[in-house]
């Protein structure tokens, strides 16, 4: 009797396993090796249970497989997941991709409150997106075409340093990113005749849990302005500023954000589900707005990232166009609402999520079909695991850190039509320049007229004292060269001030440069504005560049003038500087700090290298280097070693010419850099004597006093000067062409 017990039991246990293991197969789709092609509607193929990833596209399909939709799918990194709904070919195949039918959508109960024709159908495949262990889903539009692998985008948005919009209300990310005349669809009509603000704050912060990312081409622009800027289906081929600093916008301002070609990532997820009674050209906005004031709950904000992605329209997207005469949708009162509205402080992120959707509905903003579905939507996510973000202040010190007030004036580009590209000339500068001189002799090559490429670098130009009455001829000086110049100095009021009288508008960022003494802070601010440049520029106010002569230079080597260095050991020097508390005294307290730091894993690496380039270039621990200082470029390999080192010695007050040489040295073995050929005027009469002195062939010539530019430097600069920047840059620019070729 006890056998038989045993192998009763033996049994059941064997019965149980064999359970267990069937469940586990069929859950993993093994199933599909065992039964019928055409199974349940509600199963999932084999290969979607497999899918799990970190990072998706999500997509709807209104047509035959695009071709931005199949380079999608070959992104190795990336899981794209297509969406169907009632309007998607009943054939539609595309390999390497999760499809999602709409019968295969019926697994999750919130699919059954949204119209199979409805572009919010979409929402059932960021759900099941998150399911599959999305930390990061890109909502995209399959008009949209990836100009750069995604891997790097999601990288570079990481945010480090950029610009924080520094106004109230509105923002328009399109006039950020140098397109002025026009207007993101959603933008509220009322803001369009205001000009706002160009003041922002150059911080740090964590990466944006919402990121739009531009578009060139034939962008997501307010339908019925696109009617009057091209009646015809014609695409549009509108550019915007690639370089343009990244930007984040603080609580309490509003931007339009579509569902076109935006970011999401985790803490955000919970924000993807679009409504369904609004209109759906505005579905995406309405979205875009609710989930902006949330995101003040849990100390979150939404960030806009220069173009990476060309927008090709097809005709449906102009059918659309025709439907946008019929709706009516005012963001004005819907921002006005939601910027008043409160959450009480009892309340968990779901419950103010909750409540704001109720308060829409009942506001008359969408309908109570769309509270439901949020309240649905967030069961939703509560049962495959979400974890929903917890409540805390935007002011929390961990999220942003502000170190300069800047002013930022977008480099404006032009609208140009695809049939008619036209050649962005230069007749601003040079009628500037024939105005300036209108009473000299001054000549222009027609060859100049034509387009030029520059080096793709940013001048930052330093004042050590604000003098800015001479930003117009700076401008005037180096505008046809560089398309991305900041100034920099002391004061910002002063700035303002100065600018009023200006024709134009100018970038200045404010900087404490210590009468002079540590104006390299200039050039860590400039490379905390996150400019998408190669590299940065350095050129004090009074150093006159020979921009011409840079066109060969390579843009991935350290330039400056290594001429009369000079080195100490530690020793006492007669040097005046070093003498002063600027001197010796800041580069000893300079040098125990990074003793210190370089105690912290995450910095031992940036000092070490710091440490061991000096040695390569001859200069020990505790020793010192030094000389002229006034222009330097550095790379932007460098950019974030660079910003810990100027900070460092800024932070001490360590005076610019050691500063430079020692961070020029501690980044770049010095036979590797370039030497700057030029000629610096010391105090024996020679600066009195610029036209003589000046040539052609050299880089730069230090200093140039630009407050005679309008007296006796008038006719140099006319004569001499301008000729050069015009007539001889377009014959090398030529000649480097030919080279290329």
């Amino acid at each position: 009797m006890a056998g038989l017990f045993i192998s009763k039991k033996l049994l059941l246990f064997l019965t149980a396993l064999s359970f267990l293991v069937i469940w586990i197969l069929y859950m993993n789709g093994f199933h599909e090796y065992f039964m019928p092609k055409k199974t349940s509607a509600w199963i999932i193929p084999k290969y979607r249970r497999m899918e799990n990833s970190s990072n998706w596209i999500v997509v709807t399909a209104n047509v035959e497989p695009t071709d931005a939709i199949k380079y999608m799918s070959t992104l190795p990194k990336w899981k794209l997941l297509v969406v169907a709904n009632s309007n998607t070919p009943k054939d539609w195949k595309l390999a390497d991709c999760v499809y999602l039918s709409l019968a295969e959508q019926h697994q999750f109960k919130i699919s059954k409150l949204i119209p199979t024709e409805s572009y919010s159908r979409k929402t059932v495949g960021f759900l099941y997106a998150i399911t599959k262990g999305a930390d990061t889903i890109y909502d995209l539009d399959d008009t949209i075409n990836l100009l750069s692998d995604l891997d790097d985008l999601v990288k570079r948005e990481i945010f480090e340093y950029g610009l924080q919009y520094d106004g109230k209300v509105v923002f328009n990310q399109f006039n950020h990113f140098g397109q002025s005349t026009i207007w993101p669809r959603g933008y509220p009509m009322k803001k369009i005749s205001e000009n706002g603000t160009n003041r922002y704050l150059v911080s740090s912060f964590k990466k944006p849990s919402v990121l739009q990312i531009l578009s060139n081409g034939d962008p997501d622009i307010d339908p019925v302005f696109r009617l009057t800027l091209k009646p015809t289906k014609t695409s549009l081929n509108i550019s915007f500023d690639n370089a343009a600093p990244p930007v984040v916008i603080p609580p309490g301002v509003f931007a339009a954000i579509n569902s076109q070609t935006t970011l999401f990532h985790y803490v955000a997820l919970w924000a993807m589900v679009l409504p369904i009674t609004t209109h759906y050209l505005h579905s995406d906005i309405i979205r875009g707005y609710w989930a902006q004031r949330l995101l003040w709950e849990i100390g979150e904000f939404v960030g806009f990232h220069p173009p990476d992605v060309y927008q090709t329209r097809n005709n449906r997207s102009y059918a659309l166009r025709e439907d946008s005469r019929r709706s009516h949708f005012d963001p004005n009162k819907l921002i006005d609402f939601v910027i008043d509205w409160k959450c009480p402080v009892a309340l968990r992120f779901f419950q103010c999520v909750n409540l704001l959707s109720g308060n829409l509905a009942q506001g008359g903003y969408w309908q109570q079909e769309d509270h439901q579905l949020v309240q649905a939507w967030i069961q939703e996510l509560e049962n495959c695991g979400y974890k929903e973000p917890i409540r805390k202040p935007f002011s929390d010190k961990n999220v942003i850190k502000h170190f300069n007030s800047a002013v930022y004036i977008p480099a404006e580009k032009k609208i140009i039509w695809k049939s008619k590209i036209l050649q962005q000339s230069k007749w601003n500068q040079l009628l500037g320049m024939t105005s300036f001189c209108k009473d000299t002799s001054y000549q222009i090559k027609s060859s100049s007229l034509a387009s030029v490429t520059f080096p793709d670098l940013l001048l930052v130009i330093v004042f050590n004292f604000p003098h800015y009455d001479n930003i117009p001829y700076l401008q005037l000086i180096y505008s046809v060269a560089f398309r991305h110049i900041v100034y920099c100095g002391p004061n910002m009021e002063r700035f303002i001030k100065a600018s009023k009288q200006f024709a134009n508008k100018f970038t200045f960022v404010e900087s404490v440069v210590d009468n002079g003494h540590c104006p390299y802070t200039c050039l860590s601010a400039a490379m905390k504005m996150n400019f998408d440049v190669q590299g940065y520029f350095m050129v004090a106010d009074d150093t006159l560049l020979n921009s011409w002569n840079i066109l060969k230079l390579p843009l991935d080597k350290i330039w400056f003038h290594f001429a009369d260095l000079f080195l100490f050991k530690g020793k006492t020097n007669p040097w005046h500087w070093w003498q002063k508390p600027i001197g010796q005294s800041a580069m000893n307290k300079a040098w125990r700090y990074l003793y210190n730091v370089s105690a912290d894993p995450h910095l031992k690496p940036v000092v070490d290298k710091f440490v061991h380039t000096l040695l390569e270039n001859n200069v020990h621990k505790g020793d010192a280097i030094a000389g002229p200082s006034d222009i330097v470029y550095i790379p932007r390999k460098y950019k974030n070693d660079a910003i810990f080192l100027l900070d460092v010695f800024g932070g001490f007050k360590v005076f610019l010419e050691i500063a430079i040489p020692m961070v020029v040295n501690g980044l770049e073995v010095r036979n590797s850099s370039v030497h700057l050929e030029g000629q610096y005027l010391w105090y024996d009469g020679k600066r009195e004597k610029v036209p003589e002195i000046f040539k052609s062939s050299d880089i730069f010539l230090h200093p140039v006093k630009l407050s005679n530019i309008k007296t006796n430097l008038k006719i140099f600069f006319c004569k001499t000067y301008f000729p050069f920047t015009i007539n001889e840059m377009q014959t090398k620019l030529h000649s480097l062409s030919k080279t290329n070729e």
